[in-house]
């Protein structure tokens, strides 16, 4: 909902983390907000394949809106050791056929496994990173 602003042309050589940088000071600024549309599909659309783009006319649905507010280094985060999965989906959502969905789903996986199996170097992003602002 906040306009795209393009990172400027050497930020991305000076530092590594200028994304993370950006990202925690923008949010410490304000909350940063999207919206999340979902298209209807029709019988027919394309399901099995994500380049295929659905007409135009679809009904677009705004159901809610996504936004971050806070952030925390990996050290502080009860998410470290999360997997995600497209494919664990809750009571009443069923994935489509889309192979994509499958494959993500053993990458993010194998991922994981050899995440777990690390020795963990410091984050890029500590707690007095975050207090700070970036």
């Amino acid at each position: 909902m906040q306009p795209f602003e393009a990172a400027s042309a050497g930020s991305a050589t000076q530092d590594k983390n200028f994304l993370f940088d950006g990202l925690i000071a923008a949010i410490q600024r304000q909350p940063l907000q999207w919206r999340l549309i979902v298209i209807i599909g029709q019988p027919g659309d394309p399901s099995n394949d994500a380049s295929i783009a659905w007409p135009a006319e679809r009904q677009q649905v705004d159901v809610g809106t996504l936004t971050l507010d806070r952030v925390e280094s990996d050290e502080t985060s009860a998410a470290t050791d999360i997997n995600f999965d497209p494919l664990v989906l809750p009571a009443g959502i069923a994935p489509s056929d889309d192979p994509l969905l499958s494959a993500r789903s053993a990458v993010y996986s194998q991922s994981f496994t050899r995440r777990a199996g690390e020795t963990k170097q410091p984050t890029a992003i500590t707690p007095a990173d975050v207090r700070k602002g970036g």
